[in-house]
C-alpha cells in the first residue's frame, strides 16, 4: 500500500483577492465534518486579504483543526485567511482529498500539530508532512462516487432527526403556552413582581486564563433550553471570580437570560460550583412564596415571551434588551398554592417531549460517528468499496 507525504501531491495557495466583491467563505458558513455549506447563497465580500480559490481546490480550516471545516468550491471566489487553500496536482482527485481532509487520521494529525491554546491553529508547512494512502486515480474517484452517495445518505436522514427536533421543540412549547394559558388566563404581572433579585451583569470582557481552574464565566452561548451547560465554559482566576460575584453571586434554581444575540435564551442553575456571570446575562432570583423557580423558568420558555422580546426589539439594528427592559417583561403567575401541581403536569408532559429530542440527537450523533467511520475506512484502504456497501462496512460504529 502506497503512502505519500500531502506536500508532493497538492500545492499550498496563497492568491491574494483583486479587492473587488466576490462570493466570500468564512468558517461560519462551513458546517463542520459533512463538507456541506449553512447558507444557500455565500455573501458578497470585497476584501483585499482574502484569499481566492477556483473550483477543484479544497479549502480547509487551519483554526481549531478539530472542528473538521472542509469545503470543495464549485465555482471561483475568495476566503478567508483561516483556509488552507489545497490545490491538488495530477496524482490526486480533488474530492478523494477533500474526504481525506475529513478523516480521522488527517483530523487528528491536523489537531496534533496544532499550536496555541485558546485559538489553536495548524499550518501547511505541518499538515503538508501528513502521510496519505495514494491508490490509481480511477480507484480514488470510486472511493468518492462511493462516499458521495452514502455520505448524502447520511445527510438527508440526519436532517430528518433535525426537523424531528424542532418539532418537539415546538411541541414542548405549546405544552408550557397551553398550562400557562389554563392557569392564568391571559393575566400577566412584572416578572419584578415574582423576584426576590434580578441581576445585569456588568457590560465587559473577563480576563481569561490558560489551563483549568474552578472558576468558570458563564455566557451565553452556555444557555439553550431550559439549562446551563457548564462543559465549555472559560477558567479565570480566583480574584477575576471574586470581583466579578460582588453584585450577587449566581445560586442554585436562579433563572439566567440572555439580553443580547441569541436573544431570549433562558436555563435554570443547577449546580453550586463557583461560577460567574459573562457579558449580556441577567439574572433573576424567583421569590419562592410568590413563584416556583422552575415555573419562571417556563414563563421564559414560553411564546408570550418571545412576543415581547419581539416588540422590544422592534427597529433595532440587532437583537437586544435594554436591562430596564429586563425589569419589565411579564409573566404568568397563577396562585402559590396551584404551581406545584401546575409545574409537575409541565415537566411530564414537556419530559415526553424532551426524550424525543435525546434519541433524535443520539441517533444523529450515531450517524455522524459512521460517517466519519466509513470516510476514513474507505481512503485508508480499509476495505474495496466496488464491492462494498457503506450499510455494513462500519457495523460496530
Amino acid at each position: 500500500m502506497t503512502h505519500v507525504r500531502l506536500k508532493s501531491l497538492v500545492r499550498h495557495v496563497v492568491e491574494k483577492s483583486d479587492g473587488d466583491s466576490h462570493p466570500f467563505v468564512g468558517l461560519e458558513e462551513i458546517e463542520s465534518a459533512t463538507g456541506h455549506l449553512l447558507v444557500e447563497n455565500l455573501p458578497l465580500k470585497a476584501a483585499s486579504d482574502s484569499l481566492r480559490h477556483r473550483p477543484g481546490d479544497v479549502l480547509f480550516s487551519k483554526l481549531r483543526p478539530y472542528l473538521a471545516k472542509t469545503y470543495l468550491p464549485t465555482s471561483p471566489g475568495t476566503g478567508t485567511g483561516e483556509l488552507l487553500v489545497l490545490r491538488p496536482g495530477p496524482e490526486i482527485d480533488s474530492r478523494f482529498l477533500s474526504y481525506v481532509t475529513r478523516s480521522a487520521p488527517w483530523l487528528d494529525w491536523a489537531t496534533s500539530t496544532a499550536y496555541g491554546t485558546k485559538m489553536p491553529r495548524t499550518s501547511w508547512e505541518l499538515v503538508g508532512n501528513y502521510p496519505t494512502w495514494l491508490p490509481p486515480l480511477e480507484e480514488q474517484r470510486r472511493i468518492s462516487d462511493f462516499l458521495a452517495s452514502e455520505t448524502d445518505r447520511i445527510h438527508e436522514l440526519q436532517n430528518r432527526y433535525r426537523h424531528l427536533t424542532a418539532l418537539a421543540h415546538e411541541r414542548a412549547r405549546a405544552v408550557i403556552d397551553a398550562a400557562l394559558s389554563r392557569s392564568s388566563g391571559e393575566a400577566l404581572v412584572p416578572v419584578s413582581a415574582t423576584c426576590k433579585a434580578i441581576v445585569d451583569c456588568v457590560n465587559k470582557t473577563a480576563p481569561t486564563v490558560d489551563g483549568e481552574t474552578p472558576y468558570r464565566m458563564i455566557r451565553t452561548s452556555n444557555i439553550r433550553n431550559g439549562e446551563v451547560d457548564l462543559t465549555n465554559t472559560f477558567s479565570v482566576e480566583h480574584s477575576t471570580f471574586v470581583e466579578w460575584n460582588r453584585r450577587g453571586a449566581p445560586r442554585i434554581g436562579d433563572i439566567l437570560f440572555t439580553r443580547e444575540a441569541p436573544l431570549g435564551q433562558a436555563g435554570i442553575l443547577r449546580t453550586d460550583a463557583p461560577v460567574f456571570l459573562g457579558q449580556r446575562i441577567m439574572l433573576y432570583r424567583a421569590d419562592e412564596k410568590v413563584m416556583r423557580n422552575d415555573l419562571l423558568l417556563y414563563n421564559f420558555l414560553g411564546s408570550h415571551m418571545e412576543k415581547q422580546l419581539r416588540l422590544l426589539g422592534a427597529g433595532s439594528l440587532h437583537e437586544h434588551m435594554r436591562v430596564g427592559d429586563g425589569l419589565k417583561l411579564r409573566v404568568h403567575c397563577p396562585p402559590r398554592a396551584h404551581q406545584d401541581a401546575l409545574v409537575q403536569q409541565i415537566d411530564a408532559d414537556r419530559g415526553q417531549c424532551l426524550r424525543l429530542v435525546h434519541l433524535a440527537n443520539r441517533q444523529s450523533a450515531l450517524l455522524a460517528e459512521r460517517r466519519q467511520a466509513l470516510i476514513t475506512a474507505a481512503v485508508t484502504g480499509q476495505f474495496d468499496v466496488s464491492t462494498a456497501s457503506g450499510r455494513n462496512v462500519t457495523d460496530g460504529v
